[in-house]
């Protein structure tokens, strides 16, 4: 029998806050001890979300007392920019435990890359190597060695997921990408944005090629493909990758055309990427030689359906191919594998623990 960890979440009240204590209340091999929260703290988490009333009633603590924190793993669902300062108090204070930072903070390994993906300048940028990138599936073996993980973000997951089969097999130079995503992904604080009278019947798109989750895929396929990278995304010389034994190579990283879109609906991303090959080759088999053995991810030629993964860990990638286009479907849950199950997905892999334990719920499906 596995053994069981006591896990802590900051940002409690927060939307992947509240979904990592939804997930690590149903896993078998963790207890939640502590909550942490700002506005929230001095309130009871099930009188935040009265239905986890009965299911989830410790109380949230404020912020102050995390250096005291002796679990076996934090999760961080803070808002971007205050993880950083978050992991500065656990580390000054000895933490000795595992952390997973749902935000973007460790993401870019270069701290330039802030200033041009962010706009702000990193506080901690001297924290930044003690983080590995935690795309579950193409970064196994660098996250069972780790102690600190940076979790991905939702846009960044969805197009690695679909697009990085083809990158690593050298079948695309470039692609067009359109996701539209709920409005959940905008966070639980009200904006005009994700108003109900703004998002409702309507689609909107926003931060068109110039989506601060490309800069996370550029380093990802920088990774891949052996290309050095600088904080502009552009190639340079080469250099080795460490991710998953992938090779050195050299050339131009595949340009990424992003599209993103605000949709009329709360949770999900739904997202399309589309090429022409370079060679012939056929994208199920392509996509099925790395996903064979990836437990949540799901395979299906044609078009995947939002409905089929909300609320579930799953992302499922669909193809249709003509010739040498290809059109690639990725559906997943913005505030799960875009977030919160991915957490425990990789906490899952920190500790040994099959990938899948704990995530392998259904979707609400209607």
């Amino acid at each position: 029998m596995s053994e069981t960890i006591s896990v802590s979440v900051a940002g409690a009240s927060g939307y992947t806050g509240m979904e990592a204590i939804r997930i690590l209340h149903g896993h078998p091999n963790v207890k939640l001890t502590s909550l942490y929260g700002s506005k929230s703290a001095g309130t009871v988490f099930s009188s935040q979300y009265r239905g986890m009333e009965s299911l989830v009633d410790l109380p949230i603590l404020p912020f102050e007392e995390l250096a005291s924190d002796s679990s076996d793993a934090i999760f961080l669902g803070l808002p971007h920019g205050k993880s950083a300062d978050a992991a500065n108090v656990l580390f000054d204070a000895g933490y000795k435990g595992r952390i997973v930072d749902m935000s973007s903070d460790f993401r870019l390994r270069d701290p330039a890359a802030y200033e041009k993906w962010y706009g702000w300048t990193h506080p901690h940028p001297e924290l930044i190597g003690r983080f590995v990138y935690g795309l579950t599936e193409w970064y196994r073996s660098d996250i069972r060695l780790a102690d600190h993980i940076s979790n991905p973000g939702c846009f960044a997951s969805a197009i690695q997921l679909g697009l990085l089969p083809f990158a690593k097999a050298g079948l695309v130079d470039s692609c067009d990408v359109t996701g539209i995503t709920g409005s959940s992904g905008s966070g639980a604080s009200p904006s005009a944005g994700t108003h109900f009278s703004s998002r409702f019947g309507n689609v909107k798109a926003y931060k068109v090629y110039a989506h601060q989750h490309i800069g996370e895929v550029n380093q990802t396929l920088a990774d891949q493909l052996g290309v050095a990278q600088r904080a502009d995304g552009a190639a340079g010389s080469t250099s080795p990758a460490s991710a998953d034994g992938a090779a050195a190579g050299s050339g131009k990283l595949p340009e990424v055309r992003f599209v993103p879109v605000s949709g009329p609906f709360v949770r999900g991303i739904w997202m399309t990427i589309t090429f022409t090959l370079l060679d012939d080759a056929s994208a199920g088999e392509v996509l099925e030689e790395v996903y064979y053995n990836a437990p949540l991810v799901r395979l299906q030629e044609g078009m995947p359906e939002l409905k089929q993964v909300v609320g579930s860990a799953f992302t499922d990638i669909g193809w249709v191919q003509q010739g040498r286009q290809v059109a690639i479907g990725v559906a997943i849950d913005n505030l799960l594998k875009g977030a919160a199950s991915q957490a425990v997905q990789n906490l899952n892999l920190m500790m040994e623990w099959p990938e899948e334990t704990g995530l392998t719920f259904p979707p609400a499906v209607l």
